[in-house]
């Protein structure tokens, strides 16, 4: 038993990982609200971009961005320009992408075709 234990660090280093493949992959959600565009991990509220600091949204991607994504399918990635910031696009990937865009557009913000 006694040589078993030098693999406790192993095993919690891939827990640990496995917690953050779990937490990106499935729990991360894309929500906007009245003022906010909010990016979930279990309903916490992790990273948030106000409504008025974006320029525009478009169904693309850009390289030099802010990633905050969950998926590898390009079908999904919504690209958000904002105003202000070192990194000014912000890149997320909601479940449905145009629906997404649709609900942005309903809260003011002009969507690039």
């Amino acid at each position: 038993m006694e040589t078993f234990t030098c693999l406790w660090p192993l095993l919690v280093g891939l827990l640990l990982l496995a917690g953050l493949v779990h937490a990106i992959f499935v729990g991360m959600t894309f929500t906007v609200d009245a003022s906010h565009v909010r990016v979930r991990v279990y309903g916490w509220t992790v990273r948030k971009i106000a409504l008025p600091d974006v320029a525009y949204a478009v169904h693309d991607w850009a390289f030099w961005n802010e990633h905050w994504t969950n998926t590898l399918s390009p079908r999904r990635l919504v690209l958000l320009r904002r105003r202000t910031g070192l990194f000014r696009n912000f890149l997320i990937s909601p479940p449905d992408a145009l629906a997404f865009l649709a609900e942005l557009r309903a809260h003011g913000v002009v969507i690039q075709a």
